[in-house]
């Protein structure tokens, strides 16, 4: 099929990616039955992730197929039209790979290699936010074990909950004295929340135990 007339974004790479509205003009002009359909494989409320596929048909017959993924807030777009993204990627793949609708033999197109450098980007951006973030608080930590300062060790602690990825790496910078010592609190830890959780169940039990006996009293002298 002939290319020459499609719409083509010229990247840093110099590669020239045919926009997916392109591809599907040029299949429309040249396939005046064709049809192109979709379907959505995955849609994962909890994690974010939608699958969706294409199929380009000409007379009925499917020529082409193309499969796109897309995360929910993996880029600016992304948190919005997260669908709308992976549908149009697997419609410009299935042309691509079943009607030849790539320029110079580039399969994906402009909108995939965009929304991939901006999600490269974000990755980026995200590790050097959290070797900052390590970086500060490894030191607060070392610190504060050096100190067996326990109310600044707890500040550090509460600050890994819900981030696992902070903690790990922060937990990765202590050296063999730290860690050992981080490992024998935390049993002491253990055994305090042991101890208080038996003097409670102590205290209950009494409490029942008293509550039976005025019980017993009471019905005695009644």
């Amino acid at each position: 099929m002939d290319t020459s007339n499609m719409n083509t974004v010229t990247v840093q790479c110099g590669v020239d990616y045919a926009t997916v509205e392109s591809r599907v003009r040029a299949f429309c002009s040249e396939h005046q039955n064709g049809q192109i359909l979709t379907e959505l494989v995955k849609n994962d409320d909890e994690t974010g992730e939608v699958i969706f596929k294409a199929h380009a048909v000409v007379d009925g017959v499917i020529r082409g197929t193309g499969h796109a993924m897309e995360m929910r807030g993996s880029s600016n777009i992304n948190k919005t039209s997260h669908i709308e993204c992976a549908e149009t990627s697997a419609i410009g793949r299935a042309l691509a790979f079943g009607i030849g609708l790539m320029p110079l033999g580039a399969i994906a197109s402009y909108e995939e290699v965009e929304n991939a450098k901006l999600q490269q980007s974000k990755i980026a951006e995200h590790e050097l936010t959290l070797a900052s973030a390590v970086a500060y608080i490894s030191q607060a930590f070392q610190s504060a074990i050096e100190e067996e300062n326990e109310e600044a060790i707890l500040e550090v602690l509460n600050d890994f909950k819900s981030n696992t990825p902070l903690k790990t790496a922060v937990w990765k910078t202590l050296n063999v004295e730290q860690a050992e010592f981080m490992t024998e609190r935390a049993k002491v830890v253990a055994e305090a929340k042991k101890a208080k959780l038996a003097e409670k169940v102590a205290k209950n039990q009494a409490y029942a135990k008293e509550v039976v006996e005025k019980q017993k009293m009471k019905n005695l002298n009644g």
